[in-house]
């Protein structure tokens, strides 16, 4: 049988001690390592998918306060009263604007799209700005480049609701494909083929509807106002093209283009305008 004295016996401990320290000190290692690269992976995964969060789309208030404001601003130069908060078309806005679906819900109000905007002033404005094209001389009545402008001022509308959603980006999704409508406009589809809006979603609703056709446009000439929009003055004109070309850009810069959808849901002549 083998023994130590206690010199050796000292050192023998010691080395085993040692020994089991760095066994210890490897294993913390390696759980360090894989606990940081597990945090950074689902970091990446999901600024992926998240649109920009800005205050007039996340709170419900600064939202409220922002459409009606830019919205009155453009009715009040053409000359039409501002429009009044209205929860029922708020809640009917939301119902369509959750599902993320890019056309009109087809329902019983006027109905204004947008998608894509870095915030709800941006979105409001994309649609007002359209008065430039609009031919208040002849007039223009309904198309679908300046309908959103024409629901926006429409003299007779008096109330709107409006909902906006983080539908977010399906990039990295492989069941979606993705189709050029026109040089600007990249629209992704759904598997079923739907059309599928990116990022943010903001519907708007209005009562009574604009854009009532018929009678040789003798409504638009009723409630679609020149006002005081052709003396606009270059600063502001200004101001609004700074706001669109940020937007775009922030737009762009996630490999998806802004896009408006012009009013869907037209009337019909039944005297109900003055």
């Amino acid at each position: 049988m083998t023994t130590f004295s206690c010199c050796e016996l000292s050192l023998w401990l010691l080395l085993v001690a040692i020994a089991s320290l760095m066994v210890a000190a490897n294993a913390q290692d390696t759980v360090f390592v894989t606990v940081k690269t597990t945090v950074e992976a689902a970091e990446t995964v999901h600024a992926t998918h998240t649109a920009p969060s800005p205050a007039s789309y996340t709170s419900l208030s600064d939202f409220k306060d922002t459409v009606l404001q830019v919205s009155n601003d453009y009715r009040t130069t053409h000359d039409a009263g501002p429009l009044v908060w209205n929860d029922t078309l708020a809640k009917y806005a939301r119902n369509w604007a959750e599902t993320c679906i890019w056309k009109h819900s087809n329902g019983p109000y006027g109905e204004n799209l947008a998608f894509g905007y870095s915030n709800a002033s941006a979105a409001v404005e994309a649609w007002g700005d359209e008065g430039d094209l609009y031919n208040f001389h002849k007039p223009t009545g309904f198309t679908e480049k300046t309908g959103h402008f024409t629901q926006l001022v429409w003299k007779s509308t008096t109330e709107v609701g409006c909902a906006a959603i983080n539908c977010g980006y399906t990039d990295s999704n492989r069941s979606v494909r993705r189709d050029m409508v026109d040089d600007n406009h990249l629209v992704v589809r759904g598997p079923d083929g739907s059309t599928r809006a990116q990022g943010w979603y903001v519907v708007c609703e209005y009562t009574p509807a604009g854009n009532v056709v018929g009678m040789d446009d003798k409504f638009f000439k009723l409630n679609v106002k020149q006002g005081s929009s052709s003396q606009t003055s270059s600063a502001t004109a200004s101001a609004s093209q700074e706001i669109r070309g940020a937007s775009m850009k922030s737009a762009m810069e996630s490999n998806f283009c802004v896009m408006l959808v012009a009013l869907g849901t037209v009337g019909v002549a039944m005297g109900l305008y003055t």
